[in-house]
C-alpha cells in the first residue's frame, strides 16, 4: 500500500513537473512583442484560437446601440500586457491604435486611459514600471497584478492607493499595469454607480470601452459605438448595466477612455465604427505566447 501510495505521489509530480515545464510566459519588458500569430489558428473571422489563447468577436444591439464584445481566454498572466506609443513613456506622440497593436502582434486590443496628456495626473504602471504617482482623488484606478487578477481604488489619492497597497492588495502579488481613468463600472456582477461623475460626461450618449475580468485569466472587452456630439452611444450608467447584463457573474469592469479615443482592435483591424477616432497613447491588449519558451 504505502509503494502504491509513492507511486502515485511520484507520478502525480512528474506530471506537474511537466505541466510547469510545459507553461508558456511571455517577457515582462514593454518592448517585448506576443508571438507571432499563428495563420492556421484563425478559426473564422469572429475567432483565433491557439494552444495559448482563444479569442472570440461578436456585435450585438443593445437598446439600438451598435455594441461589440471581445472574450478572451489565457493560459499565463503575462499574456494581458500593455503597450506605449513609440514605447517610451517619455515621447507624448500619440500614433494609431492599429499601428501599436500591430507592432506587438495583438490578437485583441483595446485603447487604455491616455496617460500622456497635457497634464500629468494618476497611478502609472507599465509592465511592471512605475512611472509616475500623482493620484488627485477624481478617478478611480485599476490595478492588474502579476497572476493575472483586478483590483480597485475609488477615487484614488496617493494616500488612499498607498493604504490599499499596504493593507489589501495581496502581499504576495505585484502591480504589472495600472490605469486611471474609470470608473468602476461593476463589481461582483453587479452595477456600480457611486464613482460615476460628470468628470466622464456620463449623463451624455458618447462611444464607450470597457476592460472586464470575468474569472480567472478570462476576461472581455465591451464597447459601444457612438458620437461624441452626444447624439448616439450609452450613457456612463447604462453602460454599466448592460455589462451587468452580459456577464452577471464578473468580477470587476472598469470603464476606459471613450469618445474620439474608443479603439478596439481584434486581427490588427479596429472592429467598430468611431466618427470622432483620434490617434491615442496607449492599448491594454492580449497576446499570443505561442512561441514562448
Amino acid at each position: 500500500m504505502k509503494r502504491l501510495i509513492c507511486i502515485t505521489l511520484l507520478l502525480m509530480t512528474m506530471v506537474s513537473c511537466a505541466l510547469a515545464e510545459g507553461k508558456k510566459a511571455l517577457d515582462l519588458d514593454h518592448l517585448t512583442p506576443g508571438s507571432v500569430p499563428l495563420e492556421e489558428g484563425f478559426l473564422s473571422a469572429n475567432e483565433y484560437k491557439d494552444d495559448t489563447i482563444h479569442v472570440t468577436w461578436e456585435e450585438q444591439t443593445y437598446n439600438k446601440q451598435l455594441c461589440h464584445i471581445i472574450r478572451i481566454k489565457i493560459e499565463d498572466p503575462s499574456q494581458i500586457r500593455t503597450c506605449m506609443s513609440r514605447d517610451r513613456y517619455e515621447d507624448r506622440a500619440y500614433v494609431k491604435a492599429e499601428t501599436m497593436a500591430e507592432h506587438v502582434n495583438a490578437i485583441a486590443a483595446v485603447n487604455g486611459d491616455f496617460f500622456k496628456y497635457y497634464y500629468d495626473f494618476g497611478y502609472v504602471v507599465r509592465q511592471g514600471v512605475e512611472y509616475r504617482k500623482a493620484c488627485d482623488g477624481t478617478r478611480d484606478v485599476l490595478l492588474i497584478d502579476d497572476m493575472g487578477d483586478f483590483h480597485h481604488v475609488l477615487m484614488a489619492t496617493n494616500e488612499s492607493l498607498d493604504a490599499f497597497l499596504e493593507n489589501e492588495f495581496p502581499k504576495d502579488r505585484k502591480v504589472i499595469n495600472s490605469f486611471t481613468f474609470g470608473p468602476v463600472l461593476v463589481i461582483d456582477g453587479k452595477p456600480f454607480t457611486e464613482t460615476i461623475t460628470d468628470l466622464y460626461q456620463s449623463r451624455y450618449k458618447m462611444q464607450r470601452a470597457a476592460i472586464v475580468q470575468l474569472d480567472t485569466l478570462e476576461y472581455a472587452i465591451v464597447e459601444v459605438d457612438g458620437k461624441s456630439d452626444a447624439s448616439y452611444g450609452m450613457k456612463m450608467e447604462d453602460f454599466g448595466a448592460y455589462i451587468a447584463e452580459l456577464f452577471p457573474d464578473c468580477k470587476l469592469a472598469f470603464n476606459l477612455d471613450g469618445g474620439g479615443s474608443t479603439n478596439v482592435i481584434f486581427n490588427n483591424k479596429r472592429i467598430h465604427r468611431n466618427p470622432d477616432l483620434r490617434k491615442i497613447s496607449d492599448i491594454l491588449y492580449f497576446a499570443s505566447a505561442h512561441d514562448a519558451e
